[in-house]
């Protein structure tokens, strides 16, 4: 089921009160549009009353796709610097519905799943495409340390982060996105050949794949931090 609440956000534009549905839960087998509208970039997306200005409340929600096999904790990209507090609270959430303290059916879902922390809207909908290309996701972050490795002017900051946004072609289209706007800054075309050399080279990756795995949050952003 896919849980909301009604809440007053402010404009942060003009600073009116705005009533919006705040969803807390996705269930993407129920509602695929909902999955459909994370990917295209509409989820959550307000318009104000008062002066017309669109803009994006921050995702704060539980998410489940039983069929792709997918459970995600999504938090505001804000919170990227507390992740080490909130593992374990992500963790609590998904025993209770699908771990140890679940019921006999909930952990026999839960068996099918794989868990998954991420900040961001942009990190969230970068999860979806990449189970759609049926990229492993962390040899999708260990291809993107690759990319940072040899682009001397990489644009990386605390701003600024590399996504997976699209599979065209065959190809991997990444860009780096201002994370706080969704903005792109610069986009790149890999081949898809460079993601499956760093996939098969099992030795060379094998320090940093085992540091990737250690927790549900996949992502280079935590060696950064």
């Amino acid at each position: 089921m896919s849980l909301f609440r009604s809440e007053t956000v402010k404009c942060p534009a003009c600073g009116a009160d705005h009533t919006a549905d705040i969803f807390f839960s996705v269930n993407a087998d129920r509602r695929a549009d909902l999955r459909d509208a994370t990917i295209d970039r509409s989820f959550q997306v307000e318009t104000c009353g008062r002066c017309g200005e669109s803009f994006r409340i921050d995702p704060d929600l539980n998410y489940l796709d039983m069929g792709r096999g997918q459970w995600i904790s999504v938090h505001p990209l804000l919170q990227l610097g507390r992740w080490e507090e909130l593992l374990p609270v992500d963790q609590a959430a998904f025993d209770h519905s699908y771990g140890s303290g679940a019921t006999e059916g909930g952990r026999e879902i839960g068996e099918e799943l794989t868990v998954r922390v991420v900040f961001g809207w942009a990190g969230f909908r970068e999860k979806l495409v990449a189970s759609d290309a049926g990229l492993d996701d962390v040899e999708l972050e260990l291809l993107k340390i690759a990319l940072i490795r040899h682009q001397d002017d990489a644009p990386l900051s605390d701003a600024v982060e590399l996504r997976l946004v699209d599979v065209v072609d065959g190809d991997l289209v990444l860009a780096w996105l201002d994370g706080a706007k969704d903005e792109v800054v610069e986009t790149l075309i890999v081949p898809m050949s460079a993601y499956a050399n760093v996939a098969g080279d099992t030795e060379g990756w094998a320090e940093l794949r085992k540091e990737l795995t250690a927790t549900p949050f996949v992502d280079m952003q935590r060696l950064m931090i």
